[in-house]
């Protein structure tokens, strides 16, 4: 939750101390091509390291497709035939629609990652300001990658009770730090229209003001 990125360096010194004993590096790549202006190259796919490593990827984030449930793996081939296996327990196999789509979109994926990163570049920005405008208040390390940050708050009530006002009251859904270990902070995502995000920071701004 926090848009930090695991660096090409770090990555293959986890690959080395996984090799070294043996095990399998499984990196789900979920936010794969959503760079972010300003922040880090991604590291290479874990697949691309060795014969023990295996990437994950998804429609949902890039794509912005999460209801269709869809997402690959690639990995050594003894792995992907028990992966195949046990899938025919779980889950079988796609809708036919919604397999249909997923391939629309694997098609069509650099016009959709081009629009989403005008879509980050865009709420980045008004975010960047509306942090600066509340610098007393709010505070935050951007994103190096990624659709998602955490947003530091200087009030005195605890995030779960925050996020739930907002959500509640507001209608902004910001997710509790205490969720991830970290108190006093907010999870908040970058990916939504840019339109309605910037409704949603002057919605959330309301609310700290009537807390302050």
């Amino acid at each position: 939750p926090t848009g930090a990125m695991l660096s090409p360096e770090d990555l293959r010194t986890v690959y080395a101390l996984a090799e070294s004993v043996g095990a399998y590096v499984l990196c789900d790549e979920a936010y794969r091509w959503l760079t972010v202006p300003g922040g880090s190259d991604f590291a290479p796919p874990a697949f691309d390291l060795g014969p023990l490593g295996i990437s994950v990827g998804t429609l949902s984030k890039p794509f912005g497709l999460p209801g269709l449930r869809l997402g690959w793996m690639v990995a050594p081939q003894d792995v992907v035939a028990k992966c195949w296996a046990m899938r025919d327990y779980i889950s079988l196999s796609p809708g036919k629609l919604n397999d249909a789509l997923g391939v629309l979109a694997i098609t069509h994926r650099d016009k959709i990652v081009t629009r989403n990163w005008a879509i980050i570049e865009a709420n980045l920005a008004a975010a960047n300001r509306w942090i600066d405008d509340h610098s007393g208040l709010l505070s935050w390390t951007p994103p190096r990658g990624g659709l998602l940050a955490l947003l530091h708050y200087d009030l005195d009530i605890p995030s779960l009770e925050l996020s739930n006002k907002l959500a509640e009251e507001y209608s902004v859904m910001l997710a509790p730090g205490s969720a991830f270990g970290y108190e006093h902070h907010l999870r908040i995502g970058i990916g939504q229209n840019p339109t309605v995000f910037q409704q949603g920071l002057d919605a959330a701004a309301r609310c700290f003001a009537q807390l302050a």
